[in-house]
């Protein structure tokens, strides 16, 4: 189950819908149970350079932030992976400088996060192709356009 925390600001700008297809298609692709939650915020950049800063030690915005939290519910049996922020500012600026939308840039930030929580990096070149691998099925699988969109720098 996806908990989104969407502004209304930004809730005209972002197909909802399309987000859950993204943790439907990505959670089957990647072996999660269908008891598998995590909670999706959609923030600003003032808010995601707080929590950078915090939880980094990096004082700038970025786009996308995973916190990985693990924990099953004894009682429904429910598995929460844990919190994926985006910011919705650097989507919309990465996406203007791509030439593409902001709900396909925001889409990949998030498939992106969810692979994270799925215990997925890409430090390594062996770990960037794998994760680059999984992020371009699930983002094929729901009809984005954005794929081979990890960066890495040797």
């Amino acid at each position: 189950m996806l908990n989104l925390i969407l502004p209304n600001s930004y809730a005209q700008e972002i197909d909802q819908t399309r987000l859950a297809t993204a943790f439907r298609e990505g959670a089957k692709i990647l072996g999660l149970s269908k008891k598998t939650s995590l909670t999706l915020r959609v923030t600003n950049n003032r808010l995601i350079r707080q929590f950078n800063h915090a939880w980094r030690g990096e004082n700038f915005p970025t786009d996308v932030l995973s916190f990985e939290n693990t924990f099953t519910d004894p009682e429904t049996g429910e598995e929460y992976l844990g919190d994926i922020v985006i910011s919705f500012e650097k989507a919309r600026q990465q996406a203007k400088l791509g030439g593409h939308t902001v709900q396909s840039e925001v889409e990949l930030l998030f498939v992106h996060g969810l692979l994270h929580l799925a215990g997925y990096d890409h430090d390594q070149k062996e770990e960037w192709a794998e994760m680059t691998k999984a992020q371009d099925q699930i983002l094929k699988k729901i009809g984005n356009p954005l794929q081979g969109g990890i960066q890495y720098n040797e």
